[in-house]
């Protein structure tokens, strides 16, 4: 999330912008070969001033939602969602971590407790955000949400198949690089697809089949602020 990788995606990326092809590129887009671009793909993502991500998916066939967006100090803000419910905030603001879970969350992860204890703790802490220094010992885990990582280990291999061509599309009015590839064989595929003018940003990466299908889409397009809740909202973990 810092420097913006500035310089043009020009032919490397284009093949003459939505006329590429496989017939017109071949085996190579411009110098590249699919590993080459999809590795600055991921290094232009991860490398981007301002970032929101957003996550819609199954997880064991249970719907999962997130929103993250990061700026280029290392704050962010995230909502994860699970099922209908069963939601939490999170807040990463210059060290320190506030957390906010609704009651239903409160109920699945602190559901080791005594019923008058469990009780009390949502009484406590429903509607309200946690504070932990990041990186101490109480802090929640999940917190790599905020991360510059891409999150798709598998992105980077596999990717040198002649049988799969890079296509020219769009996403959302924006001229786009498409790439996808069978992942596993219970039917499993991956979709990127990577902008094909600017910094070649991850715009959208879909999986279908297997048991985490979802969509992941991308926003550079807006400044990101990260901001702490009212002091009166909190309670601090020490």
């Amino acid at each position: 999330m810092r420097a913006l990788l500035r310089r043009p995606v020009a032919a490397a990326f284009l093949c003459t912008a939505l006329t590429l092809s496989a017939t017109a590129c071949g085996r190579f887009v411009g110098d590249l070969t699919r590993p080459e671009i999809l590795g600055k793909a991921i290094r232009a993502t991860e490398s981007a001033d301002f970032v929101t991500v957003y996550s819609d998916g199954l997880s064991l066939a249970v719907p999962m939602k997130s929103r993250t967006s990061r700026d280029n100090r290392g704050n962010c803000t995230t909502t994860l969602s699970h099922g209908a419910s069963d939601t939490v905030d999170v807040i990463k603001l210059d060290g320190d971590v506030y957390v906010r879970r609704d009651e239903a969350r409160l109920r699945r992860e602190e559901s080791h407790r005594t019923p008058e204890e469990l009780e009390a703790l949502i009484g406590r802490l429903k509607g309200r955000w946690t504070k932990y220094p990041a990186g101490g010992p109480d802090a929640p885990e999940g917190l790599g949400t905020c991360s510059r990582k891409v999150g798709f280990p598998r992105l980077e291999n596999g990717w040198d198949d002649d049988s799969m061509e890079p296509t020219a599309t769009t996403v959302d009015g924006r001229k786009a690089l498409k790439l996808a590839k069978p992942v596993g064989g219970d039917g499993e595929t991956t979709t990127l697809y990577m902008a094909a003018e600017g910094p070649p940003y991850f715009l959208k990466i879909v999986m279908t089949g297997g048991e985490t299908p979802g969509t992941t889409t991308y926003d550079y397009d807006r400044p990101v602020e990260v901001k702490a809740p009212p002091a009166e909202d909190v309670v601090v973990v020490d």
